[in-house]
């Protein structure tokens, strides 16, 4: 990848390939229209977005802009089509100059072009990409923090699509979407699978007496465990699937043990069955957890007893939920990870501020592209560290995305569990 910092010494070299690209290259024109398909969004959220004038582009990208206004018509589309080819291998697509990323997007049939993201509030109104005269090419510039990363979507023709020029997708509740990531950003290398010792993971059902209701559970237990007779420390998440399929916590376990960033942990994924009653203040449901399954869990597994060295987490509702089993069980849960939490929902930040400073570890965050969690995070944040409770605080450059929650897990449990000792209880 070209390094952003070499793009302005190399833009008369980058003029001059556009130039002898109009003699020497023909590359073909990406005219293939993409698959649609609908996408279903529900965006509450005010945002206001940066986004770059296109009457005050400076850098390569207007260089550009500015050699195919000039171009005579039967040469326009070969500059666009070696800019893009140019780009890709330069930054990817979306295109990155400095503090800018321009959406670039092919289609010759005179579509309707949006872009719909984290950054848009999921609203694609007026946020119309412009059509370059004389070519298949619509582009929109907008300016991010250099370390940010976002997932967004195409729109075209009132179709969402993924972004046919960008290869890399971030998956999500509603399905894939495109990535974008600036040039500071880094990719999380605990989600990958490596050739490492890797725990395994049992599915099975827990059934409950409280609320009479059967859900869906699975067990990680760390490389070792079968072997031993060691007991571990345990997590518990919400949201158990998705914290698998999309968070890809399996992956983080094994690759944080490996590195030995954390002591071996008992992982234990819990299924909602209503998840919009249980993540609201369900009292029933906390008191099952707490009462039942936790229980049956240490009876099933060697877990360590103590609420030290038991943690629960959630994204979103899921950590709203952690939140609120902490405050009310700190003899069960003795560390909480609360990542993008509703905290705007109901009257959690009141109950913490009447709460006397509990011997609780939290680790929480939020993402600048998520105004209402953000804001509201802001507002525990400030009680929290004013009356001096163990927070570890991260504020990210994202969206309400799991591209950013699987990225920090990490974050939680090297606050909960930093890797002084080997993470076995010799007392057992």
């Amino acid at each position: 990848m070209v390094l952003l910092t070499k793009l302005n010494k190399n833009r008369a070299r980058f003029l001059q390939i556009l130039l002898l690209s109009l003699i020497f290259i023909t590359v073909p024109s990406c005219t293939t229209a993409p698959e649609t398909q609908n996408f279903d969004l529900n965006a509450t959220d005010d945002f206001s977005v940066s986004r770059a004038d296109p009457e005050l582009l400076t850098g390569l990208f207007n260089d550009f802009i500015t050699s195919v206004y000039q171009a005579p018509a039967d040469e326009k589309q070969v500059l666009v089509d070696s800019f893009l080819q140019w780009a890709d291998s330069a930054t990817g697509i979306p295109y990155i100059e400095d503090t800018t990323a321009y959406f670039l997007y092919i289609n010759g049939s005179n579509p309707q072009v949006a872009v719909a993201g984290d950054f848009t509030g999921w609203d694609p109104m007026n946020q119309n990409l412009t059509n370059l005269s004389g070519t298949n090419l619509y582009y929109a510039g907008y300016q991010f923090e250099n370390d940010a990363r976002l997932d967004y979507k195409l729109v075209v023709d009132g179709n969402w699509i993924l972004d046919p020029l960008n290869p890399s997708t971030c998956s999500g509740g509603y399905g894939p979407n495109s990535e974008l990531s600036m040039a500071a950003y880094i990719q999380p290398p605990e989600i990958e699978t490596y050739t490492i010792p890797h725990g395994s993971l049992f599915s099975t059902t827990f059934s409950d007496t409280t609320q009479g209701r059967t859900r869906a559970v699975k067990v990680y237990t760390p490389p070792g465990y079968a072997e031993g007779t060691q007991h571990y420390r345990s997590i518990y998440f919400h949201d158990g699937s998705e914290q698998i399929d999309l968070g890809f916590a399996e992956n983080v376990l094994d690759f944080l043990i490996s590195q030995e960033l954390i002591p071996p942990v008992i992982a234990i994924f819990v299924d909602p069955i209503n998840r919009m009653e249980e993540y609201a203040y369900d009292y029933d449901f906390m008191n099952m957890f707490v009462n039942e399954l936790v229980p049956w869990i240490d009876s099933e597994y060697r877990t360590m007893p103590e609420a030290e060295y038991r943690a629960v987490a959630g994204v979103s509702l899921g950590g709203l939920t952690s939140l609120l089993f902490t405050l009310r069980h700190p003899d069960v849960f003795g560390n909480c990870g609360a990542y993008s939490s509703a905290i705007w929902f109901g009257d959690l930040i009141d109950q913490y501020e009447a709460s006397p400073v509990l011997p609780v570890k939290i680790y929480m965050d939020a993402g600048t592209y998520e105004p209402s969690i953000y804001n509201s995070s802001m507002s525990l944040k400030g009680i929290l560290e004013d009356e001096q409770w163990n927070l570890h605080w991260k504020v990210w450059h994202e969206g309400h995305s799991w591209g950013a929650w699987r990225a920090h897990l990490d974050d939680a449990l090297t606050h909960f569990w930093p890797m002084a000792t080997s993470g076995i209880d010799d007392r057992y």
